[in-house]
């Protein structure tokens, strides 16, 4: 099940760069979790469930961004149903212009193949360390 997992959380990836809110909650579960440290200090929110979580997270990232996306995606199989990511979000400040590209990490807890729980950390090694692995473990996975 664990490259299973990974898979879908970069089926996750695919999905979210293109906004495609179908895709999103076709493999995500009614009562999904996310916390997103990116709104909390950009749009003033911070935990989003249930099934309008990807409608209004992408509403609230609109507000403070433009064309914003994720890159340089890495996702590590944490075993018990939990995948470690880090990426970098690259975006625009609609308020400020100023550009911005950060490298985040981000916790994935899946239940039943599908996206239940999500933490996103603004230092990547937490991310990986929540589940048990180091940036040693990082790398050369892929």
């Amino acid at each position: 099940m664990s490259q299973e997992n990974v898979e879908i959380v970069y089926r996750a990836r695919d999905a979210f760069n293109r906004r495609d809110l179908e895709a999103l909650a076709e493999i995500s579960h009614d009562d999904l979790e996310f916390s997103s440290v990116l709104t909390a200090v950009d749009a003033g929110e911070s935990t989003y469930r249930g099934q309008e979580t990807w409608a209004t997270y992408f509403a609230r990232m609109d507000d403070a961004w433009g064309d914003w996306r994720v890159a340089d995606f890495r996702a590590f199989d944490a075993g018990d149903d939990r995948v470690a990511a880090v990426f970098r979000i690259g975006g625009t400040g609609k308020s400020s212009g100023a550009k911005v590209d950060r490298l985040v990490g981000l916790v994935y807890q899946l239940r039943d193949g599908k996206l239940w729980r999500m933490q996103s950390y603004l230092d990547p090694t937490e991310a990986l360390e929540a589940v048990g692995l180091s940036e040693q473990d990082a790398h050369g996975d892929s």
